[in-house]
């Protein structure tokens, strides 16, 4: 499978129109990833709703809520992941729901002062709904907001950028990993 992605930083403001829009256009539903605890997955059905929405609870982008949008009344696929310790985790991700696209919103980090993490739109599978998703967030992503180096940065983060904010990965690497205004 080839893979799609598009990296971006973004405040809530820069990308919660975008997304709305898409929302109204499209019948979807969010789930979030990862080897989760539960097979009751909540089921998220606007962007607005997704906890902490607009924050990172963690200031590595690998380790912040990641979602998959999959059209409504489409069944999410769970695998069941035997423990080593004993028990099940339940493995929600796009290998077995090949009918979405994962998106990682990224934002302000808690934890510290003026640091935004950044956000990932991206799809692994080749399903027309999967591509059509894809390309229907990543045209106006790129069609909003500003390139800088491998990211597109919106227009509050990049004012963020501006003024000193840090826009990062992960922000325990060193500052020459920021992103930064040429």
């Amino acid at each position: 499978m080839k893979s799609k992605q598009i990296m971006f930083f973004s405040l809530l403001e820069d990308i919660e129109n975008i997304i709305q829009d898409f929302e109204s256009a499209n019948e979807i539903q969010y789930y979030q990833t990862g080897l989760l605890d539960s097979k009751n997955i909540p089921t998220y059905y606007s962007v607005s709703d997704l906890p902490h929405v607009g924050y990172t609870l963690s200031g590595d982008w690998n380790r912040i809520d990641d979602y998959l949008i999959i059209k409504k009344n489409t069944s999410l696929n769970i695998d069941e992941v035997p423990q080593r310790k004993g028990g099940v985790k339940f493995a929600v991700g796009q290998g077995n729901n090949p009918r979405s696209i994962e998106l990682k919103l990224g934002g302000i980090y808690r934890e510290k002062e003026n640091v935004i993490v950044a956000g990932r739109l991206a799809t692994i599978s080749e399903d027309p709904d999967s591509l059509e998703f894809f390309k229907l967030l990543s045209t106006k992503i790129k069609k909003e907001f500003k390139k800088i180096g491998a990211f597109y940065v919106g227009k509050s983060a990049e004012e963020k950028l501006k003024e000193g904010w840090r826009l990062v990965t992960n922000e325990k690497s060193r500052k020459e990993y920021d992103l930064a205004l040429s």
